[in-house]
């Protein structure tokens, strides 16, 4: 029992530490020598940059007397503004933005924010995306204009024909900019403390559920866990073809539903009963990562082997605090969304080619001589 508290304070420790380094690299001023992307509150650039530039901040600004001599991406929350010059080619996204007089851009130009100011210099296209946009006195760009905005403003002396945006293509362009699409396809809102809570309470249970069906059937899971540590590569192909075979099947049955709706009508009940055994086939297999995942993390901590119910909650509560980091950092929530999917390929298979750990993976050849 001490052992498990002292492994339970671990992860604590781990999620903790794990959640202050992101947000310390959410919030880490990078210099302009770095060519990782930088993710900061507060960007501005007043040196040459010779590598590509990707900037994700509240606010980023590209001063007078700077230089980026590639492809510049920005993304801010709240506002870009460029001054200087970009040899390549220039992304930005944001609320408002704003290229100004003596900025110069020598390749293409896309621009997607909520109020775009323009009166630079573009030698390539520029494209625009905008609830407002105002084109001022002195702007030009030698290539072409795709312009779709709410509202448009010239005050150069460029014919402009502009087109007005529908407001779905608008919103799906502005839900782009602000991130708001990653939340509305994944779970239709943010990380709250709540959700996390509610989360990892239902992670104890299940944690706990998967301990009892370890205890009751070791043998099986024994063999699974045997099939991935050996074979760990066909297991992967055995999952990834069943899992393609299963989304091949379930798209063949939406177009018999659309082209024989009378058929489909049949054939649904029996994809759906298909879906079942799959889907605890799935969770079997999960269930044996847990397993192996929990006998690493107690032998680092017991320094020997675990009862089967310790190791699986052990383990079960280790993917869990690997799943809650990557909701943390940037792009986590697609991360968080794809990883089960991707790494429980394995278990999937190996839980196929045992037939949910009724034979061993490993075959005895006999030769009669």
């Amino acid at each position: 029992m001490r052992k498990l508290l002292g492994l339970l304070v671990a992860i604590i420790v781990i999620l903790v530490i794990g959640t202050v380094a992101s947000r310390a690299v959410l919030n880490h001023q990078a210099n302009s020598d770095d060519n990782r992307p930088i993710f900061t509150a507060e960007y501005t650039l007043e040196t040459t940059k010779t590598d590509d530039l990707f900037v994700l901040a509240d606010n980023a600004y590209l001063a007078a007397n700077s230089h980026v001599q590639a492809d510049a991406a920005l993304v801010g929350r709240d506002r870009i503004t460029v001054d200087g010059q970009v040899d390549g080619d220039l992304t930005a996204m944001g609320g408002n933005i704003n290229i100004g007089e003596g900025a110069q851009i020598n390749g293409d130009a896309d621009l997607i924010g909520s109020h775009i100011t323009f009166a630079g210099q573009i030698n390539g296209n520029l494209s625009v995306v905008a609830e407002k946009f105002d084109l001022l006195p002195g702007a030009s760009f030698n290539g072409s204009l795709e312009l779709c905005a709410s509202n448009f403003t010239n005050e150069s002396t460029i014919e402009v024909v502009s087109r007005t945006c529908a407001e779905d293509e608008l919103a799906g362009w502005q839900s782009l900019r602000d991130g708001t699409f990653v939340s509305q396809t994944l779970s239709g809102g943010g990380f709250s403390f709540g959700v996390f809570v509610f989360t990892g309470i239902a992670a104890l249970g299940l944690s706990a559920l998967a301990g009892v069906v370890v205890s009751i059937f070791p043998r099986p899971f024994g063999f699974m866990s045997q099939a991935i540590r050996s074979l760990p590569g066909r297991a992967a192909r055995v999952g990834c073809f069943t899992q393609i075979l299963f989304v091949a099947l379930g798209a063949g049955v939406v177009v018999i539903i659309a082209v024989l709706p009378p058929l489909g009508l049949v054939l649904l009940p029996i994809f759906a009963l298909l879906a079942l055994p799959l889907g605890l086939l799935f969770a079997v297999g999960w269930i044996t990562l847990a397993l192996m995942a929990g006998d690493w993390l107690l032998r680092q901590f017991a320094r020997r082997q675990s009862p089967p119910m310790l190791t699986v909650i052990a383990g079960s509560l280790g993917l869990f605090v690997i799943w809650t980091l990557l909701t943390v950092l940037p792009f986590g929530p697609i991360l968080g969304a794809l990883l089960p999917l991707v790494v429980g390929t394995v278990g999937f298979g190996a839980a196929i080619m045992t037939r949910v750990g009724t034979r061993s993976p490993s075959r005895t050849h006999f030769v009669q001589g």
